[in-house]
Order: structure tokens, then sequence, then C-alpha cells
């Protein structure tokens, strides 16, 4: 099939087929059983009573009780199996989005909201969904219709055309006010999204906001975004009363032409009344399923846009995760004439050029964008690389699948990322087997036990979302101790302790010293505690290596290391 929607049906629905054809078997044979009871119902009328044949009545009751209880079954099976339909392909689809989401480049993530990728996840297989069944319902809807209409005609044709007379207004009407609808519902579903953002922003902000003042501002912007969605709901429940005032008026003019007419009918010897209450009874049947095929046009539409939200997200690039597995590395690390400049097209790196030896400790310095994550950030692959080549150990890090090399080259950020699980939780995400030994081993030797033993349960405590029942000093301790039950061969700390005092901090490079004997650690500080725990410092200015040496050689020497360290002791002074 061509075209997203075709591709969205097969990828998603055509492998439903068999669960498609039983609805629609289960729907037949809904149909089948519901119109047999108006034609009951009229034999029951028109020749059981004026006979007075009681037996008779007492058989033919009985059968009206067991169609409409076959009915009632059938109606139950069709919903239950509809539903549990509809909720498993939404899982299916949702759950291929967030796996695609989650392979897609870091630089195409940065460039969106959570909100909105959360959004397209939620809600566009939501909509989506409705497809196969909005396709389903309209198969249905036109073989109940047609079966009544050809009733109808059937039973009295001079009266089916009166009856029927009121169907294509009812049809006309409906697709009108459902198409108004749908732009009110838009503007509700603008709002919400507006007021979720809105919410959100002021949530994360609650201590921006307390020690700015910013209540007021926060206030403000939420109540525009409140007051939108409110008007857009008044608006929207204003309209659906008079659209159901409506249809309601033009579904009863039906029923009222049929008293009349047929009434006239019964008096002239022309009708019999099981004849006109079997008209009643069969065309109300009609009048739910003539607005659902309108009202199913529109939700098609909807979801055929949806499906395509779906492919378009799902058609962007992944990450390619193919390659040569990463041959078990020594931690030799080798950076060759590396260039690199984000969209916004700022070099961030020029031509670097950079080895590291097997367990040597590298510290990188510079000032506030000299380029020291870029190159972190290159040398895991979150971007691809443009210019130069990076090695580990002989092997072009273009080479090895990116599952591969992220195994053996670890990056711990500064801003750490917590599960809302508990710390052991937390930290046994390091790797498959960790035993609770191993986990309070590496806890105690970074100095975190003492903190989580304080707290309530302990290594069962619950960190809270994002980690936010933990000080910044404490999640950095826990991802250090994810890092360490890793085993990298090659460890890279991106301003990783920035959150930690300085005797924290030395007691945490000494167990990392203790528990990665041979591990490669190539660390990017501003903090001088930091640096001189490195073998050898490299400094980078504007995005070119300008120094590196060892401590003492680097500070002998006038340049950027020098400058650096002036004035970091000028602002220790200053601090005090």
């Amino acid at each position: 099939m061509k075209g997203p929607l075709g591709r969205f049906i097969a990828r998603f629905i055509l492998p439903r087929w068999e669960h498609g054809l039983a609805l629609l078997g289960l729907q037949v044979a809904s149909t089948v059983v519901t119109f047999p009871i108006p034609l009951l119902v009229r034999q029951i009328i028109d020749r059981v009573i004026p006979q007075g044949w009681v037996e008779a009545l007492v058989v033919w009751g009985t059968g009206l009780v067991l169609l409409v209880a076959l009915q009632a079954g059938l109606a139950y099976v069709t919903q239950y199996r509809t539903v549990v339909m509809q909720e498993r392909l939404l899982l299916d689809v949702q759950m291929a989005l967030l796996d695609h989401v989650l392979r897609l480049p870091h630089a195409s993530l940065q460039e969106r909201q959570v909100g909105y990728l959360m959004a397209r996840i939620r809600s566009d297989p939501a909509v989506a969904k409705d497809f196969l069944f909005g396709a389903l319902s309209l198969a249905s809807d036109a073989l109940f219709l047609s079966v009544g209409v050809g009733l109808l005609l059937y039973l009295n044709w001079r009266l089916a055309l009166v009856s029927l007379a009121v169907l294509p207004a009812l049809a006309l009407a409906s697709k009108r006010l459902n198409a108004r609808m749908g732009e009110l519902c838009r503007d509700i579903q603008e709002g919400d999204a507006r007021v979720s953002q809105e919410l959100g922003e002021g949530l994360n902000a609650a201590l921006t906001a307390r020690l700015f003042g910013l209540r007021p501002w926060i206030g403000d912007r939420v109540s525009a975004a409140l007051r939108f969605l409110q008007r857009a709901n008044v608006r929207t429940n204003t309209f659906a009363a008079a659209a159901g005032g409506v249809l309601t008026f033009i579904t009863g003019v039906g029923p009222m032409l049929l008293v009349v007419i047929g009434g006239y009918g019964v008096i002239r010897g022309q009708l019999t009344l099981g004849t006109v209450i079997a008209f009643m009874t069969l065309l109300s049947y009609l009048y739910g399923p003539t607005q659902s095929m309108v009202t199913t046009r529109l939700n098609l539409e909807r979801a055929k846009v949806a499906a395509e939200r779906v492919l378009e997200l799902l058609d962007e690039e992944p990450e390619e995760d193919r390659g040569v597995s990463l041959r078990a590395p020594a931690g030799r690390v080798e950076v060759r004439a590396l260039s690199f400049a984000y969209p916004n097209g700022k070099a961030a790196l020029r031509h670097v050029a950079l080895r590291v030896e097997p367990g040597e400790w590298v510290a990188l310095v510079g000032h506030t964008g000299s380029g020291k994550s870029t190159l972190l950030s290159l040398l895991v692959r979150l971007f691809p690389i443009p210019e130069g080549t990076i090695w580990i150990d002989g092997q072009d890090v273009a080479q090895p699948s990116l599952s591969s090399l992220r195994r053996e080259v670890l990056l711990v950020s500064q801003d750490v990322f917590l599960f809302s699980g508990t710390v052991l939780e937390n930290i046994r995400l390091a790797r498959a087997g960790v035993t609770d030994e191993e986990v309070m081993a590496v806890a105690q030797a970074l100095g975190a036990d003492r903190f989580i033993r304080g707290l309530p349960d302990g290594y069962k405590t619950l960190v809270g979302e994002r980690g936010a029942k933990l000080s910044g000093g404490q999640r950095q301790l826990i991802a250090l101790a994810r890092a360490v039950l890793r085993r990298p061969k090659v460890l890279l700390l991106d301003e990783a302790t920035s959150a930690l005092d300085s005797e924290s901090e030395a007691r945490v490079l000494q167990a990392l010293r203790t528990f990665l004997q041979t591990a490669t650690v190539i660390l990017a500080a501003h903090r001088l505690s930091t640096v001189w725990a490195a073998d050898r410092i490299v400094v980078l200015k504007d995005g070119r290596v300008v120094q590196q040496g060892g401590h003492d050689e680097l500070l002998a020497a006038p340049g950027e290391f020098r400058e650096v360290f002036v004035e970091q002791l000028v602002g220790a002074k200053e601090g005090r």
C-alpha cells in the first residue's frame, strides 16, 4: 500500500485482519437478530392478539424475549471485543512510537520539547486507532441501513418513502453540526495543551518563582491559559446542547409523521396497526446508524491525519545501531583532527588532536563554551562526527554498534536523571545481575552509604520524580555508583562531582581509582580540586587544544591554564 495511510494500515491493522473479520461477523449477526423483532411485533399485534391466541402469544412473546436477550448478548460481546482490540492496537502503536523516539538521534531530541513528544506518543495513536474501527463501523452501518430500508419498502413502500424523508435531513444536519463540533473540539485540545504547558513550567519553576517573586507572573500565565480553555469549553457545551436539540427535533418528526399518516391509513383500512408500530420500531433503529455514519466519516478523516502523523514520526531516521562489536578495549583513546559545529553554525571544536593511554586520567580544562562537553559527547557518539576521527584501541568509533560502544565507554554528566523508584533500583540499573551486596559495597566506598542509610527506608526509599527527594550531591553519588558498577573501560565525567563538597569529591575520586583501576578516565571540570586528581591536563580554548601537560608544568608556563587557576584563586578569596 502506498502513502502514509496505506503504510499505517499495512503495519498496524492488517496483522489484525482476523480480529477485524470476527468483529464484522458479530455485527452482521447482530443485524440478523435485530430486524426480526419488529416483524414479530407486527404479527403479534395484527394476528395473534385479534384472534385471542393465548398460547401463540406466549410462544411468540418468549421468542421476542429470547431475541432481545440474544441482541443484548451480541452487543456486549461486540463492545468487549472492540474495546480489547482498540486498546491492544493503541498499546502497539504507542510502544512503537516510544521505542522509535528513544532511538532518535540526540540532536533530534534536543530540538523538541518533552511535552510535544508526549502528546505525539499519547494523543495521535489514540485518534489513529479509530481508523480500523471506524471502517468496520461504516461497513456494519451501511449493511444495517440497507437491510432496514429494504424491510421498510417491503412492508409498505409508500409509507417507507414518507418515513425515509427524515433520514437525509438527519444526515445533513449531523454532518454540518459535527464539522462545527470538530472545530470547537480542536480549540479545547489547543487550550488543554496550553494549560498543560503552563502548569508544567510553573511547577518545574516553583523554586525560581519563590526566589524571584514570580508567583503572580506565573499565575497570570496559567490563568490566561485556563480562561482560554474555559471559553472553549463553554462554547463547545453550548453548541452541543443546541445541536442535541436540533437532532432531537429531526428524529422526533419521523415518528410524528408516522403516527399521523399511519393512523390515517389504519382508519381508512389501508394499513394495519402492527405495520405502523413495526415501521416506528424500524425507523428508530435507523436513526443511530445514520448519525453514526456521518460522525464516523468525520472521525475517519481525523484518524487519517493522526495516522499520517504517527508515520511521519516513525519515518524519522533513528540512530543506527549497526556495526561490528567493539573488541574488548584496553582503553586507549585517540582523537584525530576532530572538528564539530552545532546546527546554529557555531563551531564547538576545531581540529582537536588528543591521545589518552589505557588507565590514564586526563582532565579537560577551559572556560564555559571551550568545547569540553562537546568532546565528551562525541566520544560516545551522541552526535555524528562530521570531520576527523575518534579511535578506541585502533577502532574507529564510527564502526562499532552504538550499544557495543556505550557498553565500554560511559558518560556521566552533571545533570543526573533518576527514575521514580527506590535508591537500590536506580543504582542496580548499571547492569543486569548486580547484587545488593555489590551495590552497598560501592555505595560505602563512594561515601553514599551514610546518607542512604539515613533515609526513611534506607536503600528502599523512593527518590521521587527525577530524584526530587534527594539533593544534587546525593543524586550525583547515585549516578557515580551506577557508573562504577557498570565497569566501563573508558569513563567520561562531565562535571559529575560539581555538587559535592571537597571532602566527598576526594573520597569519590579515590573510590574510582580503587574500583576502576585499569579504566581510562577523562573528566571535564572547573574545580581545581577535581583537576588535580588527573595524571595529565588538556586545556581547551574556543574549541582548540591550546595546552597540555602536568599540573606543575602548566602552572609554570604562561597561558590559559594559569589564567583559569588565577581566576579561581581570586574568586575563592573574594567569596570568603
